[in-house]
């Protein structure tokens, strides 16, 4: 089992007053129970901290960046080779709140046969990956 992290999952896990905060501790501790290879992104990355930061301040957002290093999940480089793809699914994709960095994760788990998502945006279950992918919940709310 291969698991990427996505922005909302992080969040949620990281920040209590998030609404999907129980519900993602639940799914992880059910998830790793499968001893799955993690990964996300430095895109990722850069949007969590970002997001943790406008949410709960600077300390907050450096003490994320500070645990992650210890967490030992994978951190997966957007490439050329990766951004090309990315803007290609980007100007066709028409999802509502599609991001870039969405769009560059539908790439690197696609890329690196990921089959599992840990994310609480509905359009990765919404986007047609190359080989079957399960999104963690497998209900997303947003």
């Amino acid at each position: 089992m291969k698991l990427f992290f996505d922005t909302g999952a992080f969040c949620a896990l990281s920040l209590p007053e998030d609404r999907h905060n129980a519900a993602a501790k639940l799914i992880l501790k059910r998830a790793l129970t499968a001893n799955p290879r993690q990964f996300t992104s430095n895109y990722i990355l850069d949007e969590t901290y970002t997001l943790i930061r406008s949410r709960r301040g600077h300390t907050a957002a450096v003490n994320f960046m500070d645990g992650f290093k210890r967490l030992g999940i994978s951190v997966l480089r957007v490439t050329e080779v990766i951004e090309d793809e990315a803007s290609t699914l980007f100007r066709k994709l028409d999802f509502p709140h599609l991001s870039f960095t969405d769009c560059t994760s539908f790439a690197l788990i696609n890329a690196h046969a990921i089959d599992h998502a840990f994310s609480f945006d509905a359009h990765f279950s919404f986007f047609r990956f190359s080989h079957p992918v399960i999104i963690l919940p497998e209900s997303p709310s947003e």
